[in-house]
This record gives C-alpha cells, structure tokens and sequence, in this order.
C-alpha cells in the first residue's frame, strides 16, 4: 500500500494510528473539561451490537481517587498514577439483556418500529448468547470499540494514552462507588500527555496478520 495513493483524509488518520503507542507515563497536567468531553463523545458515537449502548463511561480526573483506589485497583501500573484522566469502561449485566426488559426496551424505542420490530431482530441472537452463557463476555466486548475509538480519537488531539486490562474488579467497583451488582468492568484507559520518550510502535507486517481471499 502506497500511502500518497490515499485521501488527504486516510493519510491523515493512518499518521494518528501511527502516533498512538501504550504510554506508560503520563505529566499529570490536567486535560481541562473541553478535552475531557471530547474524549467521552468519541466513546459515545462508537458503534455497539443491535445499537444498545451497554456501557457506562465513568471518568475520574479527581487526583485523590486516580492516585488513591483506581490506582490499586489497577495493580499500581504507573500509566494509571500519572494519568490526568482515567476512564473506566463499565457494562450492564445479563440481566439487562433479556428481549423484554426496561433496558431493552428503552433502547429500542429509538429505532423504526419501536420494540416490537426490535424485539423481533434481537431475540434470536440474545437467546443464543444467554444458551452459550456469553451476554456479559458480548458486553464487555463492546466496550472494547469505544475505548478503541477513544484512544485513537486522543492521539488526534495531541494526547496518549493506555488501555488498561490488569484490574481487580471489584477494587475497581469499588473505589468508583458501583458496587450495587448492576455492572461488570469491561476494561479502562488512561489518557494524558507523556513524561516519557515515545516508543517505536512495534507491529507484525501485515502480510503475516491478513491474507486477501
């Protein structure tokens, strides 16, 4: 692949790819409400499975609780203590799922025809997740494409960033006050500007990820 082949708009996306890498380090240096908005409305208009938004973005600027209970919670990993702010990724359970539910309900009075078309589309995949007992792995993997998203939307705005997968769960739930039983930790991610060197981004060729068919 040729990049000068490309939109003025791939190449510009692919150079944001290309800046991203997992920062370790980050300067503490508050990001401000207008950035951290930002960063949440690139999670909100990720895409999600029938449309249902299962997630819940909590984010934490507050030092005394980054550096304090998400910072334990998250083994003490240094890019969660330096970060200016943190977001964990939290997802509904099960039982928000079920064809019939207010969750469900809600969510797809949205859509044309309302619930009953909804429901009529849903079912099968939902009793198929439920018989395999998969609904809260579905969920929590949809929280991946709007960290993703987040991530990527932060190197175009000048920051990094770390996705943040090793957490105790319930020290995560529990420092965020969401110890009620409603939601799981799909995963979070700390944002900011590095204290660091960047690092060369490490990659396999892509003729070794992919094959054209």
């Amino acid at each position: 692949m040729r990049d000068e082949n490309l939109s003025p708009e791939a190449r510009a996306f692919l150079e944001t790819m290309r800046r991203r890498y997992a920062c370790k380090r980050f300067d503490r240096s508050p990001l401000g409400p207008e950035l951290e908005g930002y960063l949440l409305e690139c999670g909100r208009l990720s895409p999600s499975s029938f449309g249902l938004e299962p997630w819940r973005f909590v984010a934490v600027s507050d030092r005394r609780l980054i550096e304090g209970g998400l910072y334990a919670a998250c083994f003490r990993q240094e890019a969660v203590g330096s970060a200016s702010l943190v977001v964990a990724f939290l997802a509904r359970r099960a039982a928000a799922y079920e064809p019939d539910s207010g969750f469900v309900r809600s969510r797809s009075m949205r859509f044309p025809g309302g619930h009953p078309v909804f429901r009529d589309d849903y079912i099968g995949y939902y009793e198929f997740l439920e018989r395999e007992g998969r609904l809260e792995h579905w969920a929590r993997a949809q929280c991946y494409i709007a960290c993703a998203n987040m991530l990527t939307g932060a190197a175009a705005a000048g920051l990094d960033s770390c996705p943040i997968e090793g957490f105790d769960e319930g020290l995560l739930l529990g420092a965020l006050g969401e110890e009620t039983g409603e939601w799981i930790a799909g995963l979070a991610a700390a944002f900011g500007r590095r204290d660091e060197e960047p690092r060369k981004k490490i990659r396999a060729p892509l003729a070794e990820l992919s094959e054209r068919r």
